[in-house]
Protein backbone atom coordinates (compact mmCIF):
# COMPACT_ATOMS: atom_id res chain seq x y z
CA UNK A 1 0.00 0.00 0.00
CA UNK A 2 1.00 3.58 -0.81
CA UNK A 3 0.38 6.89 1.18
CA UNK A 4 1.04 9.13 -2.09
CA UNK A 5 -1.02 12.00 -2.75
CA UNK A 6 -5.01 11.40 -3.99
CA UNK A 7 -4.88 13.41 -7.42
CA UNK A 8 -8.78 12.65 -7.87
CA UNK A 9 -12.08 14.44 -6.68
CA UNK A 10 -13.76 13.86 -3.54
CA UNK A 11 -16.72 12.33 -5.71
CA UNK A 12 -14.23 9.09 -6.37
CA UNK A 13 -13.46 8.78 -2.81
CA UNK A 14 -16.84 8.05 -1.86
CA UNK A 15 -17.14 5.87 -4.16
CA UNK A 16 -13.97 3.85 -3.15
CA UNK A 17 -15.56 4.03 0.29
CA UNK A 18 -18.66 3.07 -0.82
CA UNK A 19 -17.37 -0.26 -2.89
CA UNK A 20 -14.69 -1.01 0.00
CA UNK A 21 -11.86 -0.64 -2.97
CA UNK A 22 -9.20 -0.65 -0.44
CA UNK A 23 -6.75 -2.79 1.84
CA UNK A 24 -9.25 -3.18 4.77
CA UNK A 25 -7.09 -6.28 6.74
CA UNK A 26 -5.46 -3.65 9.18
CA UNK A 27 -7.74 0.06 9.18
CA UNK A 28 -6.32 1.94 12.45
CA UNK A 29 -7.25 5.43 13.12
CA UNK A 30 -4.93 7.98 13.44
CA UNK A 31 -4.80 7.64 17.47
CA UNK A 32 -4.24 3.49 16.79
CA UNK A 33 -7.60 2.38 17.14
CA UNK A 34 -8.61 -1.04 15.12
CA UNK A 35 -11.37 -0.25 12.50
CA UNK A 36 -13.41 -3.07 11.26
CA UNK A 37 -16.30 -1.82 8.63
CA UNK A 38 -19.72 -3.79 9.15
CA UNK A 39 -21.10 -1.43 6.82
CA UNK A 40 -20.24 1.52 5.33
CA UNK A 41 -23.31 4.04 5.50
CA UNK A 42 -25.63 4.87 2.90
CA UNK A 43 -24.43 7.64 0.24
CA UNK A 44 -26.72 10.80 1.08
CA UNK A 45 -27.74 12.76 -1.93
CA UNK A 46 -28.67 15.45 -0.21
CA UNK A 47 -27.66 18.47 2.70
CA UNK A 48 -24.96 16.50 5.76
CA UNK A 49 -22.58 14.25 5.87
CA UNK A 50 -21.64 12.16 2.94
CA UNK A 51 -22.64 8.55 4.20
CA UNK A 52 -25.32 7.97 7.31
CA UNK A 53 -26.16 4.95 9.17
CA UNK A 54 -22.99 3.51 8.94
CA UNK A 55 -22.14 0.47 11.27
CA UNK A 56 -18.15 0.57 12.12
CA UNK A 57 -16.17 -1.18 15.31
CA UNK A 58 -13.24 0.69 16.66
CA UNK A 59 -11.56 -0.66 19.14
CA UNK A 60 -14.22 -3.75 19.70
CA UNK A 61 -17.26 -0.86 20.22
CA UNK A 62 -19.65 -0.96 17.41
CA UNK A 63 -20.18 2.39 16.69
CA UNK A 64 -23.92 3.86 14.54
CA UNK A 65 -23.99 6.99 13.12
CA UNK A 66 -22.52 9.30 10.37
CA UNK A 67 -19.02 9.19 8.48
CA UNK A 68 -18.05 12.46 6.96
CA UNK A 69 -15.22 12.33 3.81
CA UNK A 70 -12.47 14.94 2.69
CA UNK A 71 -9.93 15.07 0.25
CA UNK A 72 -7.67 17.13 3.31
CA UNK A 73 -8.70 17.17 6.99
CA UNK A 74 -8.97 21.10 7.25
CA UNK A 75 -11.55 21.01 4.68
CA UNK A 76 -13.84 20.00 7.54
CA UNK A 77 -13.35 23.80 8.55
CA UNK A 78 -13.15 24.85 5.35
CA UNK A 79 -17.23 23.86 4.72
CA UNK A 80 -17.78 25.07 7.94
CA UNK A 81 -19.02 21.41 9.35
CA UNK A 82 -17.74 22.69 12.95
CA UNK A 83 -20.65 25.43 12.60
CA UNK A 84 -23.30 22.89 11.27
CA UNK A 85 -25.29 20.63 13.83
CA UNK A 86 -26.03 18.48 11.37
CA UNK A 87 -22.25 16.80 11.66
CA UNK A 88 -22.93 16.55 15.08
CA UNK A 89 -23.77 12.72 14.60
CA UNK A 90 -20.63 11.97 12.24
CA UNK A 91 -17.83 9.21 14.51
CA UNK A 92 -15.62 8.75 12.12
CA UNK A 93 -13.93 11.50 9.50
CA UNK A 94 -12.03 9.70 6.51
CA UNK A 95 -9.11 12.01 4.64
CA UNK A 96 -7.13 10.84 1.83
CA UNK A 97 -4.31 13.75 1.81
CA UNK A 98 -2.02 15.78 3.18
CA UNK A 99 -1.60 16.37 6.72
CA UNK A 100 -3.83 14.92 9.11
CA UNK A 101 -5.71 16.25 11.95
CA UNK A 102 -8.29 16.01 14.54
CA UNK A 103 -11.41 18.02 13.87
CA UNK A 104 -14.63 18.95 16.49
CA UNK A 105 -18.43 19.14 15.88
CA UNK A 106 -20.35 21.81 16.67
CA UNK A 107 -21.41 19.92 19.53
CA UNK A 108 -18.03 19.67 20.73
CA UNK A 109 -17.56 16.03 20.35
CA UNK A 110 -14.34 14.64 18.04
CA UNK A 111 -14.59 12.12 15.10
CA UNK A 112 -11.79 9.45 15.13
CA UNK A 113 -10.19 10.12 12.02
CA UNK A 114 -9.06 7.71 9.50
CA UNK A 115 -6.37 8.41 6.67
CA UNK A 116 -7.80 5.96 4.12
CA UNK A 117 -4.59 7.50 1.50
CA UNK A 118 -2.15 5.02 3.63
CA UNK A 119 -5.06 1.86 2.32
CA UNK A 120 -5.50 2.55 -1.35
CA UNK A 121 -3.32 0.36 -3.77
CA UNK A 122 -0.77 1.35 -6.48
CA UNK A 123 -3.20 -0.66 -8.50
CA UNK A 124 -6.51 1.58 -7.57
CA UNK A 125 -4.11 4.49 -8.64
CA UNK A 126 -3.29 3.33 -11.92
CA UNK A 127 -7.39 2.39 -12.88
CA UNK A 128 -8.12 5.89 -11.96
CA UNK A 129 -5.67 7.21 -14.02
CA UNK A 130 -7.38 4.96 -17.20
CA UNK A 131 -11.15 5.54 -15.80
CA UNK A 132 -10.38 9.41 -16.12
CA UNK A 133 -9.54 8.63 -20.46
CA UNK A 134 -13.30 7.86 -21.72
CA UNK A 135 -12.09 6.65 -25.15
CA UNK A 136 -10.56 3.39 -23.62
CA UNK A 137 -11.48 0.99 -21.36
CA UNK A 138 -10.04 1.55 -17.68
CA UNK A 139 -8.29 -1.73 -17.70
CA UNK A 140 -6.81 -1.60 -21.02
CA UNK A 141 -2.63 -1.24 -21.31
CA UNK A 142 -2.44 -2.05 -17.65
CA UNK A 143 -1.11 -5.56 -17.86
CA UNK A 144 -0.21 -6.27 -14.25
CA UNK A 145 -4.01 -4.88 -13.69
CA UNK A 146 -6.08 -7.99 -15.79
CA UNK A 147 -5.88 -11.27 -14.49
CA UNK A 148 -7.15 -13.42 -17.34
CA UNK A 149 -8.71 -16.05 -15.00
CA UNK A 150 -10.86 -13.28 -12.97
CA UNK A 151 -11.72 -11.60 -16.46
CA UNK A 152 -13.04 -15.12 -17.51
CA UNK A 153 -14.97 -15.28 -14.03
CA UNK A 154 -16.55 -11.54 -14.58
CA UNK A 155 -17.34 -12.62 -18.40
CA UNK A 156 -19.18 -15.90 -16.69
CA UNK A 157 -21.15 -13.35 -14.51
CA UNK A 158 -22.13 -11.27 -17.15
CA UNK A 159 -22.71 -14.43 -19.67
CA UNK A 160 -25.03 -15.29 -17.02
CA UNK A 161 -26.95 -12.21 -16.27
CA UNK A 162 -27.03 -11.48 -19.65
CA UNK A 163 -29.41 -14.71 -19.64
CA UNK A 164 -31.88 -13.07 -17.15
CA UNK A 165 -31.62 -9.60 -19.19
CA UNK A 166 -33.15 -11.11 -22.41
CA UNK A 167 -35.46 -13.05 -20.96
CA UNK A 168 -36.66 -9.69 -19.51
CA UNK A 169 -36.75 -8.65 -22.95
CA UNK A 170 -39.09 -11.39 -24.02
CA UNK A 171 -41.42 -10.95 -20.99
CA UNK A 172 -41.71 -6.78 -22.01
CA UNK A 173 -43.75 -8.28 -25.16
CA UNK A 174 -45.52 -10.88 -23.05
CA UNK A 175 -49.17 -9.89 -23.24
CA UNK A 176 -51.05 -10.87 -19.88
CA UNK A 177 -54.51 -10.62 -21.12
CA UNK A 178 -53.95 -13.21 -23.89
CA UNK A 179 -54.16 -17.11 -23.00
CA UNK A 180 -50.43 -18.38 -21.62
CA UNK A 181 -49.63 -19.72 -24.43
CA UNK A 182 -51.04 -17.45 -27.08
CA UNK A 183 -48.93 -15.03 -25.13
CA UNK A 184 -45.68 -16.56 -25.28
CA UNK A 185 -45.72 -17.90 -28.65
CA UNK A 186 -46.59 -14.47 -29.64
CA UNK A 187 -43.54 -12.60 -27.57
CA UNK A 188 -41.30 -15.47 -29.05
CA UNK A 189 -42.53 -14.08 -32.64
CA UNK A 190 -42.37 -10.56 -32.31
CA UNK A 191 -38.97 -11.13 -30.47
CA UNK A 192 -37.78 -13.03 -33.79
CA UNK A 193 -39.14 -9.84 -35.85
CA UNK A 194 -37.25 -7.50 -33.73
CA UNK A 195 -33.98 -9.57 -33.90
CA UNK A 196 -34.27 -9.81 -37.41
CA UNK A 197 -34.33 -6.35 -37.85
CA UNK A 198 -31.10 -5.81 -36.42
CA UNK A 199 -30.42 -1.84 -35.62
CA UNK A 200 -31.64 -0.47 -39.35
CA UNK A 201 -35.04 -1.63 -39.29
CA UNK A 202 -36.03 -2.97 -35.74
CA UNK A 203 -38.85 -1.13 -35.07
CA UNK A 204 -40.47 -1.44 -38.78
CA UNK A 205 -39.97 -5.16 -38.16
CA UNK A 206 -41.70 -5.61 -35.31
CA UNK A 207 -44.53 -3.68 -36.28
CA UNK A 208 -44.46 -5.61 -39.46
CA UNK A 209 -45.21 -8.44 -37.69
CA UNK A 210 -47.83 -6.90 -35.19
CA UNK A 211 -49.33 -6.50 -37.66
CA UNK A 212 -49.39 -9.89 -39.55
CA UNK A 213 -50.38 -11.55 -36.30
CA UNK A 214 -53.65 -9.82 -36.67
CA UNK A 215 -54.76 -11.41 -39.78
CA UNK A 216 -52.42 -14.54 -40.18
CA UNK A 217 -52.76 -17.58 -37.69
CA UNK A 218 -49.90 -19.25 -39.96
CA UNK A 219 -51.82 -21.28 -42.17
CA UNK A 220 -49.38 -21.20 -45.04
CA UNK A 221 -46.10 -19.72 -45.66
CA UNK A 222 -46.84 -17.73 -49.06
CA UNK A 223 -50.09 -16.22 -47.53
CA UNK A 224 -47.58 -14.81 -44.61
CA UNK A 225 -45.31 -13.17 -46.80
CA UNK A 226 -47.49 -11.68 -49.26
CA UNK A 227 -49.60 -10.27 -46.35
CA UNK A 228 -46.10 -9.41 -44.16
CA UNK A 229 -44.85 -7.26 -47.78
CA UNK A 230 -47.76 -5.48 -47.64
CA UNK A 231 -48.05 -4.68 -44.28
CA UNK A 232 -44.38 -3.69 -44.91
CA UNK A 233 -45.46 -1.38 -47.68
CA UNK A 234 -42.76 -3.25 -49.93
CA UNK A 235 -45.86 -4.32 -52.20
CA UNK A 236 -48.22 -1.07 -51.66
CA UNK A 237 -47.82 1.73 -49.58
CA UNK A 238 -47.37 1.82 -46.09
CA UNK A 239 -46.95 3.79 -43.04
CA UNK A 240 -43.81 2.04 -42.55
CA UNK A 241 -40.52 3.66 -42.64
CA UNK A 242 -37.47 1.44 -43.79
CA UNK A 243 -33.81 2.70 -43.88
CA UNK A 244 -31.96 0.74 -47.12
CA UNK A 245 -28.78 2.84 -46.81
CA UNK A 246 -26.11 0.88 -46.59
CA UNK A 247 -28.07 -2.30 -45.61
CA UNK A 248 -26.10 -5.31 -47.15
CA UNK A 249 -28.60 -7.63 -49.54
CA UNK A 250 -28.89 -10.60 -46.56
CA UNK A 251 -30.30 -7.85 -44.52
CA UNK A 252 -32.62 -6.49 -46.72
CA UNK A 253 -36.01 -6.85 -45.70
CA UNK A 254 -37.56 -8.35 -48.52
CA UNK A 255 -34.98 -11.02 -47.35
CA UNK A 256 -35.60 -10.52 -43.06
CA UNK A 257 -39.18 -10.78 -43.68
CA UNK A 258 -39.46 -13.91 -45.43
CA UNK A 259 -37.12 -15.44 -42.91
CA UNK A 260 -39.41 -14.11 -40.13
CA UNK A 261 -42.44 -15.52 -41.72
CA UNK A 262 -41.44 -18.78 -42.23
CA UNK A 263 -39.46 -19.04 -38.38
CA UNK A 264 -43.16 -17.58 -36.93
CA UNK A 265 -44.87 -20.43 -39.34
CA UNK A 266 -43.15 -23.09 -37.47
CA UNK A 267 -43.77 -21.55 -33.86
CA UNK A 268 -47.45 -21.12 -34.89
CA UNK A 269 -47.76 -24.78 -35.97
CA UNK A 270 -45.59 -26.55 -33.31
CA UNK A 271 -47.81 -27.95 -30.81
CA UNK A 272 -47.43 -25.48 -27.13
CA UNK A 273 -47.21 -28.84 -25.27
CA UNK A 274 -43.92 -29.56 -27.62
CA UNK A 275 -41.94 -26.75 -26.16
CA UNK A 276 -43.21 -28.13 -22.66
CA UNK A 277 -40.97 -31.55 -23.42
CA UNK A 278 -39.46 -32.32 -20.54
CA UNK A 279 -36.56 -34.39 -22.67
CA UNK A 280 -35.14 -31.12 -23.64
CA UNK A 281 -36.13 -31.45 -27.15
CA UNK A 282 -37.57 -27.97 -27.26
CA UNK A 283 -34.14 -26.64 -27.74
CA UNK A 284 -33.28 -28.82 -30.89
CA UNK A 285 -36.15 -27.12 -32.94
CA UNK A 286 -34.75 -24.28 -34.04
CA UNK A 287 -31.38 -25.67 -35.37
CA UNK A 288 -34.66 -28.29 -36.92
CA UNK A 289 -36.20 -25.09 -38.26
CA UNK A 290 -33.09 -23.70 -39.54
CA UNK A 291 -32.40 -26.73 -41.58
CA UNK A 292 -35.42 -26.93 -42.80
CA UNK A 293 -35.62 -23.35 -44.65
CA UNK A 294 -31.37 -23.88 -45.41
CA UNK A 295 -30.96 -21.10 -42.78
CA UNK A 296 -28.43 -22.86 -39.99
CA UNK A 297 -25.22 -21.43 -41.46
CA UNK A 298 -26.70 -17.70 -41.06
CA UNK A 299 -24.97 -16.11 -38.62
CA UNK A 300 -28.04 -14.28 -37.32
CA UNK A 301 -29.74 -17.51 -36.66
CA UNK A 302 -27.23 -18.01 -34.87
CA UNK A 303 -27.43 -15.04 -32.69
CA UNK A 304 -31.15 -15.13 -32.01
CA UNK A 305 -31.00 -19.26 -30.78
CA UNK A 306 -28.80 -16.83 -27.72
CA UNK A 307 -30.68 -13.41 -27.59
CA UNK A 308 -34.27 -14.76 -28.62
CA UNK A 309 -34.83 -18.25 -28.32
CA UNK A 310 -33.45 -19.66 -25.22
CA UNK A 311 -34.22 -16.58 -23.61
CA UNK A 312 -37.84 -17.23 -24.64
CA UNK A 313 -37.45 -20.93 -23.19
CA UNK A 314 -36.73 -19.27 -20.09
CA UNK A 315 -39.20 -17.50 -19.79
CA UNK A 316 -41.44 -20.28 -20.53
CA UNK A 317 -40.04 -22.57 -17.68
CA UNK A 318 -40.44 -19.47 -15.67
CA UNK A 319 -43.96 -19.07 -16.21
CA UNK A 320 -44.64 -23.03 -16.02
CA UNK A 321 -42.70 -23.50 -13.16
CA UNK A 322 -40.90 -26.00 -15.27
CA UNK A 323 -37.50 -25.83 -13.52
CA UNK A 324 -36.21 -28.65 -15.76
CA UNK A 325 -36.67 -26.47 -18.34
CA UNK A 326 -34.59 -23.71 -16.70
CA UNK A 327 -32.11 -26.21 -16.13
CA UNK A 328 -31.56 -27.13 -19.69
CA UNK A 329 -31.59 -23.99 -21.07
CA UNK A 330 -28.90 -22.48 -18.57
CA UNK A 331 -26.99 -25.79 -19.67
CA UNK A 332 -27.46 -24.94 -23.50
CA UNK A 333 -26.50 -21.18 -22.35
CA UNK A 334 -23.60 -21.84 -20.57
CA UNK A 335 -22.16 -24.07 -23.25
CA UNK A 336 -23.48 -21.69 -26.03
CA UNK A 337 -20.88 -20.04 -28.80
CA UNK A 338 -22.02 -17.57 -31.22
CA UNK A 339 -20.94 -16.00 -33.98
CA UNK A 340 -20.39 -12.29 -32.78
CA UNK A 341 -19.60 -9.38 -34.90
CA UNK A 342 -15.55 -8.13 -34.03
CA UNK A 343 -16.77 -4.98 -34.61
CA UNK A 344 -18.69 -5.17 -31.41
CA UNK A 345 -16.07 -6.20 -29.93
CA UNK A 346 -13.83 -4.57 -31.07
CA UNK A 347 -12.96 -2.18 -27.13
CA UNK A 348 -12.23 -5.84 -25.47
CA UNK A 349 -8.79 -5.57 -27.90
CA UNK A 350 -6.91 -2.87 -26.24
CA UNK A 351 -7.04 -5.55 -23.32
CA UNK A 352 -4.26 -8.16 -22.88
CA UNK A 353 -6.02 -10.82 -23.06
CA UNK A 354 -6.36 -13.60 -25.56
CA UNK A 355 -9.62 -13.27 -27.86
CA UNK A 356 -10.52 -16.93 -27.44
CA UNK A 357 -11.80 -15.95 -23.92
CA UNK A 358 -14.44 -13.27 -25.34
CA UNK A 359 -14.88 -13.38 -29.16
CA UNK A 360 -17.96 -15.89 -28.95
CA UNK A 361 -19.70 -15.56 -25.82
CA UNK A 362 -22.47 -13.33 -25.57
CA UNK A 363 -22.24 -12.32 -22.21
CA UNK A 364 -19.08 -10.16 -23.26
CA UNK A 365 -21.94 -8.03 -25.24
CA UNK A 366 -23.55 -7.57 -21.39
CA UNK A 367 -19.96 -6.87 -19.73
CA UNK A 368 -19.33 -3.63 -22.49
CA UNK A 369 -23.17 -2.77 -22.79
CA UNK A 370 -23.49 -3.35 -18.73
CA UNK A 371 -20.09 -3.10 -16.89
CA UNK A 372 -17.67 -1.04 -18.93
CA UNK A 373 -19.75 1.74 -21.30
CA UNK A 374 -21.17 2.73 -17.54
CA UNK A 375 -18.21 2.58 -15.82
CA UNK A 376 -19.57 0.31 -13.28
CA UNK A 377 -15.77 -0.86 -12.26
CA UNK A 378 -16.51 -1.31 -8.30
CA UNK A 379 -19.23 -4.05 -9.24
CA UNK A 380 -16.35 -6.09 -12.10
CA UNK A 381 -14.54 -9.06 -10.83
CA UNK A 382 -11.79 -7.58 -12.21
CA UNK A 383 -10.68 -3.97 -10.33
CA UNK A 384 -11.87 -6.08 -7.23
CA UNK A 385 -9.26 -8.85 -7.65
CA UNK A 386 -6.51 -6.08 -8.23
CA UNK A 387 -7.27 -4.26 -5.59
CA UNK A 388 -7.39 -7.35 -3.42
CA UNK A 389 -3.94 -8.39 -4.46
Amino acid sequence: MVDAGFQYSEAFLQWIWENGLFDTSGLRTECGKVVQILDPGDLNATDGPDFKFAKIVIDDLVWHGDVELHLKANDWYNHNHHLDANYNNVFLHVVANGKVSEVESQNGSKPYLLNLGRYLSSNLKVFLQSFENQSDLPCSGNVNFISEEVFREQLDKAHSEYLEKKADDILAMYDPEMVPSKAWKKALILSVWDGLGIAHNRAAMKVTGERLLATWSGERIDLGVDLAMREAGLIESSDLIWNLKGVRPANHPKIRIKQAVQISYEILNTPFEAFLSKDGSQIDLWDKWGKRYNLERSSRMKILFGTVYLPSLYVLGMLFAHNTLKAEVRTAWKELKTPIPKSLLKKFNTLPLNEKHYSRKLGAIHQLKSYCRPRRCSECFVLKNAIQS
